[in-house]
């Protein structure tokens, strides 16, 4: 009788054991907060890089304005070739005089591994852009692009 409570304890040692969990701590660089778009609580949209040698990282991270979700999406993409300049002057080209008459206008474009689309906001009284991927979509107007972007 002795030898089988011996052996069941060590079957459950021996399970025990087996299932620890050990962290392993990694180093990595932090990301680098380069503008955001916040008001009171979490940020609205916020755009971050990691800096390297030959180029830098990017990761904007917006929240999803679908309000079933409450969930916040990202695009991730890569500095090369002046990437975040060209993406702050199409976002703030609907803005622009002359472009404002073509509320019809849809600009689709690859970034990183997302497609985005770009159209104007359909809200009254407002004048706002839709940024949309496949995992989500938000309403940026022209001051908060100036100051995701750092332009303001």
């Amino acid at each position: 009788m002795r030898s089988i409570y011996i052996t069941v304890i060590l079957i459950f040692l021996s399970a025990i054991a087996t299932a620890q969990i050990s962290e392993i701590k990694t180093e990595s660089p932090d990301w680098i907060l380069y503008g955001q778009i916040k008001y009171v609580g979490p940020a609205k949209a916020s755009l971050q890089f990691i800096p390297h040698e030959t180029d830098s990282t990017f990761l904007l991270l917006l929240w999803d304005q679908r309000p079933e979700l409450k969930n916040y999406f990202s695009i991730r993409f890569s500095s090369r070739g002046n990437t975040v300049e060209q993406l702050y002057e199409v976002l703030i080209s609907f803005f622009e005089k002359g472009n404002n008459r073509d509320k019809q206008e849809i600009r689709r474009f690859q970034l990183g591994t997302e497609q985005v689309s770009i159209y104007r906001s359909p809200t009254i009284g407002t004048q706002a852009i839709i940024l949309s991927t496949q995992k989500g979509r938000i309403e940026l107007r022209k001051g908060e692009i100036k100051r995701l972007f750092r332009k303001e």
